[in-house]
């Protein structure tokens, strides 16, 4: 079963024999700069992954993130999502999204592949579908959760107080207008850290839709080279400024903004003048790196 992760070595883990491929990430193309990239990272699945290690009428389904979040806030071209949507009708392969983080609005949508207007065959909730209580679902088509009866009768499956919390959540986005406030605060926010970007040399790419944004911090733009100390001495001077914030990627260089969709413009601004001080903190040398190290836990 291959599932799109960030840009590594693919190998089996676990029982399930699970194939990881590289995600399309168009800052730090897998395969070198292209400007194939989706032709590149599709070729790659069909002429080698398929070929050697995971024969697509053996596959059961591929796993995807449309928005890949913990490995960097990485949004694919936009044709990916719909060429890969293609590979899987055309060997009969189930497409599941993993929308645990960034589906419900966060996006701007209520899933990140309807960006790419595609139709998965299964869809993995969680996180955000609670409002803060513990939940997770699968929402799939009828012939894939009607497999067998049964099959999940664990002790906390079906909990009452989560599912109505789900319910009275999903309404409350729907009421609020959540979806449509994300995609404006979003391009709100992304045009300040635009502004942040042409300021501070170390920020080398700003990406995301909505309130799903990847700061990718730099040593050197040019050379794209990953700066995870002065990405942890951000977010940890961000702390000190009260402003909550971590960093996530590969590389542990990626400054994640992700706030409740119910954030407003004045918390925005507010976001924006502390991170503007901890750049230029950090510019001055005024972050105490003993405490940065502590508190990543180098």
């Amino acid at each position: 079963m291959p599932t799109f992760w960030p840009s590594r070595p693919i190998k089996f883990f676990g029982s399930g024999n699970v194939v990881k491929t590289p995600y399309p990430n168009p800052y730090r193309p897998p395969f070198g700069e292209t400007d194939r990239l989706t032709d590149q990272v599709i070729e790659y699945l069909e002429k080698e992954v398929f070929k050697t290690i995971c024969p697509p009428e053996d596959t059961a389904g591929i796993i995807i993130e449309g928005i890949q979040s913990d490995g960097g806030l990485i949004v694919p071209p936009e044709d990916f999502l719909p060429r890969l949507e293609e590979i899987c009708r055309r060997y009969d392969i189930n497409l599941i999204f993993d929308e645990v983080k960034v589906g419900l609005g966060r996006t701007g949508k209520w899933f990140s592949f309807d960006h790419s207007r595609v139709v998965p065959d299964a869809v993995v909730l969680g996180k955000s579908l609670g409002g803060g209580l513990p939940i997770s679902s699968v929402v799939a088509r009828k012939e894939i959760l009607d497999v067998g009866t049964g099959i999940h009768m664990f002790t906390t499956s079906g909990n009452p107080v989560s599912c109505a919390a789900s319910l009275e959540n999903i309404q409350i986005i729907e009421d609020e207008s959540l979806i449509e406030k994300a995609k404006k605060n979003g391009n709100y926010f992304k045009s300040l850290l635009n502004e942040l970007q042409k300021k501070y040399e170390c920020i080398g790419d700003m990406r995301g839709k909505g309130l799903a944004i990847g700061v990718e911090l730099v040593a050197e733009r040019e050379a794209k080279i990953p700066a995870a100390e002065k990405t942890a001495a951000i977010c940890y001077r961000c702390y000190e400024l009260g402003l909550l914030c971590f960093y996530v990627g590969i590389h542990n260089n990626v400054i994640e903004i992700t706030p409740p969709l119910t954030i407003t413009k004045q918390e925005i601004d507010l976001a924006i003048s502390i991170l503007d001080q901890a750049f230029l903190d950090l510019e001055k040398k005024n972050i105490n790196m003993d405490l940065v190290k502590e508190y990543a836990g180098w």
